[in-house]
């Protein structure tokens, strides 16, 4: 049986440790002149960067001007790079995240692929952190839309193109650490797995609904049976 797995990056696969938060507040900073101080908390969890920056936008009194967001987007590329790469850097992957990739890679009817807030190139990012990059074929990323509920077919009109294949809704598993990540999966009639390793616990991810809810993805040989039966 053919099956589609979409990866979430931040939360679900690694933990940047605030990198990418901060890499977007020195944007801020750099580019729109405003302090981050003075804006209140960034809401990340499950969130798109498309979202967010239309948010720090409006917080700092800037329309988004395509040449604003151009020079913005490019200065949150260059301090996450630089961010990731730091002797201080303590990002790390999440348990049992490279085993499971190691598995899944080479069945033959399995595809990887992201549905991921983040914009393409700051995934990338992330990802080549962490020699992850090559495993995912495609996806769907936060500049696509900035509504993570139209992200998902996206991700299936590019993958669907890569493969060859016509993946039904049964089919296809969005794998992700919040409530947006389920709701994003029902959203293209997808199934959800969600696990616990970000800011929210399996017992309250369960409460909206995924398809199956686990704390981890640690014990690969577990995640792989209940991905693929």
């Amino acid at each position: 049986m053919p099956r589609l797995l979409l990866f979430d990056i931040d939360g679900t696969l690694l933990d940047t440790r605030g990198a990418g938060g901060a890499s977007l507040l020195d944007a801020v900073e750099e580019v729109l002149g405003v302090s981050r101080d003075t804006l209140p908390p960034l809401d990340l969890a499950g969130a798109t960067d498309g979202g967010v920056v239309r948010t720090l936008f409006q917080q700092s009194g800037h329309a988004l001007e395509p040449d604003l967001v151009r020079r913005y987007y490019t200065c949150y590329l260059e301090r996450l790079q630089q961010r990731l790469h730091l002797e201080t850097f303590t990002g790390h992957l999440m348990p049992g995240v490279e085993a499971l990739l190691g598995v899944l890679k080479p069945q033959k009817e399995v595809a990887l692929g992201l549905l991921t807030g983040n914009i393409r190139a700051g995934a990338a990012l992330k990802l080549q952190r962490f020699d992850l990059h090559d495993y995912f074929l495609d996806g769907a990323f936060g500049d696509d839309h900035e509504d993570r509920n139209r992200l998902g077919p996206f991700a299936l009109q590019r993958m669907q193109h890569v493969t060859g294949h016509t993946y039904q809704p049964e089919d296809i598993i969005v794998i992700g650490d919040t409530p947006k990540d389920i709701a994003c999966a029902h959203a293209f009639g997808a199934r959800c797995l969600a696990v616990g390793t970000g800011h929210f616990k399996a017992d309250a991810l369960a409460q909206h609904q995924p398809w199956q809810c686990l704390e981890d993805l640690a014990d690969a040989a577990q995640v792989t049976k209940l991905l693929l039966s």
